[in-house]
């Protein structure tokens, strides 16, 4: 069987952000996985205008930067989101990449790695609502960050043993949802 595509969404551009490095560790596990073949995508790098179209991604895409978006998007088997916690919600730029396009986000599972206040929970329970809204089967489980900024040396993050084992769970879980879906689709 292929392996599942997973897209590790790194949902910050904020200058010093701690997403990246995290993004990055999250990267390393799972590139040495057999039964994965992940992509990083750096909402910096796709450089989304706020959403201003004439008409919902629901209906129909009309800007160019929406069409390449959409067939980004539409490559994963599922996803993987790295999430900061912005008062107690989640980062406008991940919103807005979420909202931009709608089909190519259905009937494909998210899970999410997240930091920030209470290891980003609240910007997980946020996001776990939008993306059933887009049609998406959100992961029961996280890994929620605890001190991350702890475990940061310079551009790297350092999890540790427990984050690595709790990361392997919500993997684990994405992929058998992963492999049940893509069957479906």
């Amino acid at each position: 069987m292929d392996p599942i595509r997973v897209h590790i969404i790194v949902g910050s551009i904020r200058e010093g952000r701690l997403s990246k490095p995290i993004a990055d560790w999250t990267m390393d596990v799972l590139a040495a996985r057999e039964d994965l073949a992940p992509e990083l995508i750096d909402l910096k790098d796709v450089d989304l205008p706020m959403l201003s179209v004439s008409k919902p991604p629901a209906a129909a895409y009309v800007a160019d930067y929406q069409h390449a978006w959409a067939a980004t998007v539409g490559r994963a088997d599922a996803y993987l989101i790295v999430t900061p916690e912005y008062n107690h919600g989640i980062s406008p730029v991940l919103k807005n990449a979420l909202d931009h396009v709608y089909g190519e986000w259905a009937r494909k599972p998210v899970a999410f790695v997240a930091h920030g206040g209470m290891g980003g929970a609240r910007a997980v329970e946020q996001l776990q609502s939008v993306a059933i809204a887009l049609g998406m089967a959100p992961m029961a489980n996280a890994l929620h960050l605890q001190g991350a900024g702890k475990k940061r040396d310079g551009e790297r993050f350092l999890g540790d043993e427990a984050d690595s084992r709790r990361l392997k769970g919500v993997v684990d879980e994405l992929v058998w949802w992963a492999t049940a879906l893509r069957s479906a689709r």
